[in-house]
Formats: structure tokens, sequence, C-alpha cells
């Protein structure tokens, strides 16, 4: 006989969307518990740039769309928590850069004047002068425009080290999910959910609801579920990492012709105190039909186009893909938003990027409320010899 775990809610996944829904959970008084099978934050989150975006890069052809819309607020909710004033206090967070610039090349500058010109009414964009613009765009051959963007750059690492250290009880590490370990009756709801973490004895899960909030590990879920109304796809990234010892950092995008810049860095601190520029945009979305050598040849070549004056000789590159898994869309195209769909006493979600992340608590909260949901039996102590998972290191820690 299995002994049994029973709690509120069990969140399968321990990434932003699992992390942020945990800590809101517990404040509110239900009892739950993060199950993760590989690192805390080692999928999609810590393979993110940690730009809390507010919707201008949506917008970059003149025109405000639902994806800039229903983004717009997050960047409000994330600075109140990192000033320690929000729904979880994160200011312990660090903040490496209070803004993210959006820099034009010279062709592209006037073309869009009118357009940023409006933008900034909104208190969104703030066109610079030539001495705020940062170093790497003092030089006397920079020749377009930089503008100041109210999207916060966040850290990583900390954030998801500071979203599990009051729950670290409550979080354990599991063997990964399989088919067999879960079983659904004919309307969807699932009757049973057996814990695996060899070589200790697998125990029985009692939870009133569960939430499946593993990016692309939702898959085998979806097709256990087997239903029509819901599915996922993926969307690749191959985003570079260059660790050099420049004294530039640099937290901007590029402004180019497609629907998103031409290419996004952010700069970040590896292991052994070097700079890294993390790099991303329409850059890593061709790059995927690019092997990794190709994918850093076009970098070396678009940072020689874009910074003459700099020299990148030195510098050491790397590549991975990101394999972004996020609920299905006509024609494969991204999500405007964060998604979650009910099946019976199961949530599937997905919260399409970091910023998402408080928005899909507050939806999965509202569901809950909807339910009239109450606390119910609780007990965990057959948990307490489980462990903790460990912390996924920055991916530059990894490859260089």
């Amino acid at each position: 006989m299995k002994q049994v775990v029973e709690t509120d809610v069990a969140i399968v996944g321990g990434g932003i969307a699992g992390l942020w829904l945990l800590n809101r959970l517990r404040q509110m008084g239900f009892s739950a518990i993060l199950l993760e099978s590989a690192t805390l934050g080692g999928g999609q989150t810590h393979k993110a740039q940690g730009i809390i975006h507010g919707g201008v890069k949506y917008a970059l052809q003149g025109v405000v769309t639902p994806a800039a819309q229903s983004i717009a607020n997050m960047p409000r909710i994330w600075q109140r928590c990192l000033q320690g004033k929000g729904e979880i206090n994160l200011s312990q967070v660090p903040v490496l850069s209070p803004r993210q610039y959006l820099w034009t090349t010279g062709s592209l500058t006037s073309k869009l004047a009118g357009f940023f010109a409006g933008m900034a009414l909104k208190g969104d964009v703030h066109s610079l002068e030539s001495e705020e613009f940062p170093e790497i765009f003092r030089h006397p051959e920079f020749r377009g425009q930089v503008y100041s963007l109210d999207e916060i750059v966040v850290d990583i690492d900390s954030l998801v080290r500071e979203l599990s250290k009051p729950n670290q009880d409550v979080i354990f590490k599991i063997d990964p999910v399989q088919e067999d370990q879960l079983e659904f009756d004919e309307k969807g709801r699932l009757t049973s959910f057996e814990l695996r973490a060899s070589p200790l004895p697998p125990l029985q899960l009692k939870a009133q609801k569960y939430v499946f909030a593993a990016g692309g590990g939702n898959e085998f879920l979806l097709k256990k579920l087997g239903k029509d109304n819901v599915a996922m796809q993926r969307r690749p990234l191959h985003m570079v990492v260059m660790k050099h010892d420049l004294p530039y950092s640099l937290f901007a995008h590029c402004l180019g012709l497609g629907t998103v810049p031409r290419i996004t860095i952010t700069t970040h601190r590896a292991q052994d105190g070097k700079t890294i520029w993390y790099m991303g945009g329409q850059i890593a979305e061709e790059g995927v039909k690019r092997s990794s050598s190709e994918q850093i040849d076009v970098v070396k070549q678009e940072l020689a186009a874009l910074f003459p004056w700099v020299d990148f000789s030195t510098a050491q590159f790397a590549t991975f893909v990101v394999d972004r898994a996020e609920a299905m869309q006509a024609g494969g195209k991204r999500p405007d938003t964060c998604f979650m769909e009910e099946v019976e006493n199961t949530i599937v979600a997905w919260p399409t990027k970091l910023a998402f992340a408080p928005l899909l608590a507050e939806n999965v909260i509202q569901s809950l409320s909807r339910e009239n949901m109450q606390s119910g039996k609780t007990d965990t102590r057959a948990l307490r010899a489980w462990a903790i998972p460990s912390f996924a290191k920055p991916m530059w820690d990894q490859l260089l």
C-alpha cells in the first residue's frame, strides 16, 4: 500500500510559471507543492534574457497589436514586486538595467520618427540626447538614434532563487513523469498520480487541483488527455552568447525592417567575472536554419556592421537552441498572451513569456475562486525524505 500525499494544489514544473504560482497560492492560504524533474528554472526560464517587456517590441511597425496591449501592464506589476511592494517581495532580485534601449540605424531613424514621437506621448518611449546614449553609441561613427524603453531587465538566476527561498519545504525533485503514472477517467479527470523519485518508494498524490506548467513537458499530458481544444507548439530560437573584456554593457533592441528586433542584446556577468552579451531577436529566429558555426559567423558579421568601431576579435562565442513551448496558434504564430486551459481537475498552462508569470498566476487563482475551492486536508509527511531540485546554471557558464 503506497503512502498518500494530500495537498490542495500540485504544480508540475519548476520554472517561472510554477514558482510564481506556488508563492501566490501559499500566500492565499492554500497548501501547495511543486514538483520538478530536472533543475529549478532549467527549462525556458533560464534561457530568457530577463527583459520584462512592455509591448513596444510588438509594435515596431507602427501598429499597437493585441500582444502589445496584453503585456503593457506587466512592467508595473514587476516593478512593485522588485520594490518590495507588490504581490511577491522580489526586493532582493538584482535589476541588471532599469531600462531597455532601442536603437535605429541611420537609414531607419527618419522613417520611424513620427511613430516613436506618438509612443513617447504615452510615456512608453523616450527619445534621448546624444549625451544620454549608452557609452557604445557615443562613438562619432554612430549615425542612428537611441530611445529609452520602460522595460527593466532582471537577473534570472537570482529571481529563481528568491521565488524558491520561502518554499523550500514544498519543492521536491521527482523522476520524469511517465504516462503510466497518471490515470484519467473518461471525462478527463485525473484520478491517480503516482510520484516517483528513485530509489525512494513511490507515493500516491491526491490534490484538489493539478497544474501542469512544465513547458515542453506538458506535451505528454496533452496526449494522455486526448483533447482537441488544446495543443502545444514549439517555436525554436538559436541564441548566441559572447564572452568578452570590452568596457560595454548593453541592454538594447536594434530596430530592423521586420516585426521583431533585428537583434536584442542583454549583458550579464559570467562566473569568472567576464562580461556576457546574450543575443536574441530576429537573428535568433532566423538562426534555427543554421549550424552553430554558421550562426556565430552571421552574428560576427552583424556585430561588425552595427559596431564597426568595436574590436570583437578576442571575444568567445557559443550558441544553443531554445525550444519555446506554448499553446498552439493558427499558422504557428506567437500567442498574444499567457495560456491556461482547464480539463476537469487539471490545468494546463504556459506563460508564453517571462513577463506574463503574474498574469498566469492570477488567471489560475481566479479559476479556483470561481469554483469556490477551499483549503482541505493536507498531509505531506511522506515527502520529508525527498530532495529539493538543484538550481540551473546560466547557459553562458555551461557553454563558455
